[in-house]
């Protein structure tokens, strides 16, 4: 199948401008944008909780971290991200709240200190996910590239 330049020249254009970078792929629906959008919501959930002790009702705080944490998932159509956002929603209900962090309670650390590293630590892997899915997205426009590049598909002038 020969390309113009025509329709070479509006992919380039459209693959620049981070549009349709990934077409396609449902995961990503702005392609590397919702990424950054992403990953700026998790750098947010991530100083509000080393920032923000908890171990009493913080009601603000908590709305806070639920309202990057459910921006974040909006930004990615990925299960796991979805999966590991839940999880460090449900810690952080348990961390702002007036008890639910002393069931967490550990001989060696408050339930409080626990639950932050478990959102932490939740967290971290939501940022792995997106290194993830950004490693796939790369790959995805490589070969993408690599298949517009092959003899019998190069464009005609």
């Amino acid at each position: 199948m020969v390309m113009t330049l025509q329709k070479r020249s509006s992919s380039i254009k459209r693959r620049k401008a981070g549009v349709g970078f990934l077409e396609g792929d449902a995961r990503l629906k702005n392609g590397l944008n919702d990424l950054e959008t992403a990953r700026k919501h998790y750098s947010a959930m991530r100083d509000l909780i080393i920032r923000y002790r908890g171990g009493s009702r913080d009601e603000r705080t908590l709305s806070k971290l639920w309202d990057l944490s459910r921006k974040a998932a909006a930004a990615i159509d990925d299960s796991k991200c979805k999966s590991l956002l839940l999880r460090a929603d449900g810690y952080g209900a348990d961390l702002f709240s007036e008890s639910g962090h002393l069931k967490w309670a550990r001989t060696e650390m408050s339930g409080a200190y626990f639950l932050r590293l478990q959102i932490l630590r939740e967290l971290d892997a939501f940022h792995a996910r997106l290194l993830e899915l950004q490693l796939e997205a790369t790959r995805h426009a490589v070969a993408g590239l690599a298949d517009n590049m092959r003899p019998g598909r190069r464009w005609s002038g």
